[in-house]
């Protein structure tokens, strides 16, 4: 059985391969005003906080915007990191195959670590 410390590190792993992913097929959410919303960058640092992570906050209008794009790491927004506009999913070059699978792998971390944390509440 594998450990929370080695599912959190494959967690991390993987979501910053569907963040590298996912930003390769676009990128430019925050100038295209696509996805980001200050209420999705809220959820995010309110979940952050939940964890016990202080996030730091730039003078973007949207919380974390640096110069490159989002400074939270793609494991600690899993919303934002697994969502792809339609518009981006139907470029020629888009690889739903590899697209799919890195968010059921994501998935399935995610699910093994609520499984913990659950076996490890009763």
């Amino acid at each position: 059985m594998a450990t929370r410390e080695h599912l959190y590190r494959r967690k991390i792993h993987f979501y910053r391969a569907l963040y590298d992913f996912t930003f390769n097929q676009c990128g430019h959410c925050v100038e295209s005003g696509c996805a980001c919303k200050d209420r999705i960058c809220q959820h995010v640092e309110e979940q952050a906080a939940q964890q016990g992570v202080k996030l730091e906050r730039t003078t973007h209008p949207l919380r974390f915007i640096g110069p490159k794009g989002c400074i939270v790491p793609p494991h600690l927004r899993e919303t934002c990191t697994i969502y792809l506009c339609g518009q981006a999913q139907k470029k020629p070059s888009f690889d739903t195959k590899r697209y799919d699978k890195l968010k059921r792998i994501c998935s399935k971390i995610d699910w093994k670590l609520m499984e913990l944390e659950e076996a490890q509440v009763r």
